[in-house]
């Protein structure tokens, strides 16, 4: 009696131990970022989120490069927060959430071995305040040429440049030659940015065969302290496209704790090796919170 006993205990403790967890998961699949903005005053809608940063019922699922599938260990009703993340000065290595962007919240029902796709949409916080918007749909241009340059910005039309404008009816033009090497801009518009730590960044749309710099410019009693900060690199000639960069300017302009007001310039020198080359710009956004 006790051999038997003894037997069906142990065949009952190798049945458990074979009966696996089952991992069958549900799948989210997240579509890109749809941006809406209020165009006479947020600018267009040119957006490069590129990241998801994903939560489930407050808890962190990871940092997703979209569009996206992703396992889900679970199923029912759960609530869901996407945040919109960028690469913050152009680097993959510094992915970031967008600070300026309203995150997306939605209830996804979840089933074992199928799919649920989102398509989540995104717009500027109500509390952003846009200290510059460059979009040179307007007369005039808040980039003004500095004594060094040889060369200047311009203003083209869709109606001449089908190809070259993307956004609106114009964009913005440097163009370098070996006669006209050299292009400073700088605004004039007393930007008042905050420190502390506060976030402040610029956005710009560009194309480009030659590289172009950006410094951020601190005004004080004393004169001014110009800080170079990021470099938008060359493009191939024949694979030219519109790219956008976020560029963070919170800790130049934390660092100036006398500053009375902020400027950014554009720079660019025509590359070492080539004979010409050009800077289209567009969107130019200089953002903070109210």
């Amino acid at each position: 009696m006790k051999k038997t006993y003894l037997l069906l205990v142990v065949a009952v403790f190798i049945l458990m131990s074979c009966r696996k967890t089952d991992t069958t998961p549900s799948w989210v699949i997240i579509n890109d970022f749809v941006l809406t903005t209020d165009e006479p005053t947020e600018g267009v809608n040119s957006h490069d989120i590129t990241d998801a940063w994903v939560y489930m019922d407050n808890q962190a699922l990871g940092v997703f490069e979209l569009p996206c599938k992703i396992p889900v260990l679970a199923e029912g009703t759960h609530d869901f927060i996407i945040y919109p993340g960028i690469k913050q000065n152009g680097i993959s290595a510094t992915r970031v959430k967008y600070p300026f962007y309203e995150r997306f919240d939605v209830k996804l029902a979840l089933v074992k071995n199928q799919e649920v796709v989102v398509t989540p949409t995104t717009s500027y916080k109500s509390d952003v305040q846009f200290q510059l918007l460059e979009d040179f749909e307007d007369l005039g241009v808040d980039f003004y040429k500095e004594p060094i340059s040889d060369t200047d910005m311009v203003v083209i039309s869709a109606s001449s440049y089908p190809d070259i404008v993307k956004y609106g009816s114009k964009c913005g033009a440097v163009y370098l030659t070996q006669t006209d090497t050299v292009y400073k801009g700088a605004t004039n518009t007393n930007m008042n940015l905050p420190g502390g730590g506060a976030e402040v960044y610029v956005e710009i749309d560009y194309m480009n065969t030659n590289s172009m710099l950006l410094s951020v410019i601190a005004e004080n009693s004393g004169g001014s302290n110009e800080a170079p900060l990021v470099q938008m690199n060359p493009q191939d000639a024949a694979e030219m496209e519109w790219k956008k960069i976020y560029i963070s300017l919170k800790e130049n302009v934390s660092y100036e704790i006398y500053a009375t007001s902020f400027e950014i310039s554009l720079a660019s020198v025509l590359d070492e090796g080539n004979s010409s080359g050009v800077v289209y710009l567009d969107n130019i956004k200089v953002l903070r919170f109210q």
